[in-house]
């Protein structure tokens, strides 16, 4: 078979030339056939180079581990960087939830405290996102939503050297084993929920994912003041990043048998937790927290919910036991090899951040490319670590002839050796570099010139920008909004009309409400900016 190497490596090489022209084209027609699309080219390309890989081993150029996570931890930032500055620069951010976080980092840095527009409230009644306070600088120094997805984009691209210097410290009995330490941060950088959290505008639980695989590195290292720092800096993120707190304490309870010290960080968190929905946030708000919506089929509270947990399974494991929950969690474990499932002490720690995707009937946060994998994606990362180690282990043991995982038992016809499962894991990691590039391939679209490259429609709305003074209400497009938000007042359209002063608005919609009071300023292709005109 080793003779159908080169044609897989030159069809490989075409595809990858063929997506290339794509992205740099924006597409074009071959013979009646549209080729418009890259991820689909990157699913052919992935499938090329998975059966070029069972033909024949694929040689990898030999490369120092550090230097190999450098190199990838550059190339993410550029690459990602890329994306989400362009995504903003293309009006593809949101008012929810760029625009919101603009305003309020902006607030804060000109003393005006964490208050919003959209809609008027104390942000800490909305999410108790203390963190905040650290990105405060920005606002002065690099206001607007580019810097903050720029600055979330380099926290998140840490992690990668968190992994490997966690998997370098938990491999240290395998042979050379920074090698397979970089390839695990590799794959870190490679996945798929990684680049769904990253691209989804910016959201404070997001920096969850770096600090508590940091939290662990640390941890093992014995650097416990770094492991708390990181531990607070996870719980400033937002008001239930207590629950992925809850979930390192199983960690150290399970995974380091740290029993008395897993039980504090539990009970721990779980009381931050319930002092900011029961009394801190409803202080700023005025009312009741108001996120507990999704699970309202278990409780009307937090205590209700538990109770319902222990002791009416009943209520949620229907809820629970669906194929779309069950597509996801393939779909997170898939990027990592199923390496996690090697290692269920650690992965018990992902329990409490899965429930609450579980237990919810909200799609969105069972879907493995939202920001709701923070509190999952780190544990699952931890664990395949682990479950890298284990599968080493277990391969060791066969070489050694010391038993190894059984596949099957011993037919009745009398004893025979029984045949033993043998998975390299150099091929599990080849699966999960396969798998992720598959499950991201959606990704690859946002570097085709069309959503980036300057057209009529955004050239006309960033000329309509630049007339909107600095210091004014305003009401705008809800795309708009985080180009707007260094202000103390912003709001959606319609919303805001009768405080603001200037509206900017696509012409449909602006005509669906026309707001009283207001002349045209200037039209720019299918914009409208008006002026109050008293």
């Amino acid at each position: 078979m080793t003779g159908l190497a080169r044609p897989l490596d030159a069809l490989a090489a075409g595809v990858l030339l063929l997506a290339v022209l794509v992205v740099v084209t924006g597409g074009f027609t071959v013979r009646g056939l549209p080729l418009n699309r890259p991820e689909d080219l990157l699913v052919v390309l992935a499938t090329v180079v998975a059966l070029r890989g069972l033909v024949a081993p694929i040689a990898l150029p030999r490369v120092r581990p550090a230097r190999a996570v450098a190199a990838g931890v550059a190339a993410y930032t550029l690459l990602m960087g890329f994306v989400v500055g362009s995504r903003h620069a293309a009006l593809q951010t949101h008012a929810l939830d760029l625009g919101y976080y603009v305003q309020v980092v902006w607030s804060i840095a000109h003393g005006h405290g964490a208050y919003v527009t959209l809609p008027a409230m104390h942000a800490w009644g909305d999410h108790f996102s203390p963190i905040l306070y650290l990105l405060a600088p920005l606002g002065r120094l690099a206001p607007g939503g580019s810097a903050l997805v720029l600055t979330q984009t380099v926290i998140l691209c840490s992690g990668a050297v968190a992994v490997f210097v966690y998997a370098a410290r938990r491999l240290h009995s395998v042979s050379d084993a920074a090698r397979p330490a970089a390839a695990l941060a590799l794959l870190y950088l490679a996945n798929p929920s990684l680049h769904g959290i990253n691209i989804r505008d910016i959201h404070p639980q997001a920096f969850a994912v770096a600090f508590l695989v940091w939290a662990a590195a640390a941890f093992d290292a014995q650097r416990y003041g770094w492991c708390v720092l990181a531990l607070v800096l996870t719980l400033g993120g937002r008001e239930d990043a207590a629950i992925a707190v809850v979930g390192f304490g199983l960690w150290l309870a399970l995974a380091r048998r740290r029993w008395a010290l897993g039980a504090a960080v539990v009970a721990a968190s779980v009381l931050v937790l319930l002092v900011d929905l029961t009394w801190v946030m409803p202080y700023f708000r005025g009312s009741p927290y108001p996120h507990l919506d999704r699970y309202r089929h278990l409780g009307a509270s937090v205590p209700e919910i538990l109770v319902t947990l222990v002791a009416r399974p009943w209520r949620w494991a229907p809820i629970v036991l669906t194929l779309p929950k069950l597509a996801y969690l393939a779909a997170m474990l898939a990027p990592l090899g199923f390496l996690p499932l090697l290692a269920p002490r650690a992965l018990a720690a992902a329990l409490p951040g899965l429930a609450m995707n579980l237990l919810s009937f909200d799609p969105v946060l069972f879907n493995y490319r939202s920001q709701y994998q923070s509190f999952v994606l780190p544990f699952f990362v931890l664990a395949s670590v682990d479950g890298y180690a284990r599968l080493r282990q277990w391969r060791a043991s066969e070489a050694r002839g010391g038993g190894g995982v059984r596949a099957s038992v011993v037919p009745s016809g009398g004893p025979r050796p029984v045949p033993r499962l043998r998975v390299s894991a150099t091929r599990v990691l080849a699966f999960g570099f396969l798998a992720s590039a598959v499950l991201t391939a959606r990704t690859v679209n946002d570097f085709m010139v069309t959503r980036w490259w300057p057209n009529d429609d955004r050239r006309a709305a960033g000329a309509l920008l630049r007339e909107i003074p600095a210091d004014v209400a305003v009401s705008v497009d809800e795309r708009l909004v985080p180009h707007l938000a260094t202000r103390r007042e912003v709001h959606i359209f319609p919303a805001g009309v009768d405080t603001s002063r200037w509206i900017l608005g696509r012409v449909g919609e602006v005509a669906k409400t026309p707001p009283p009071g207001f002349t045209l300023y200037r039209r720019e292709d299918g914009w409208l900016l008006l002026r109050r005109s008293d």
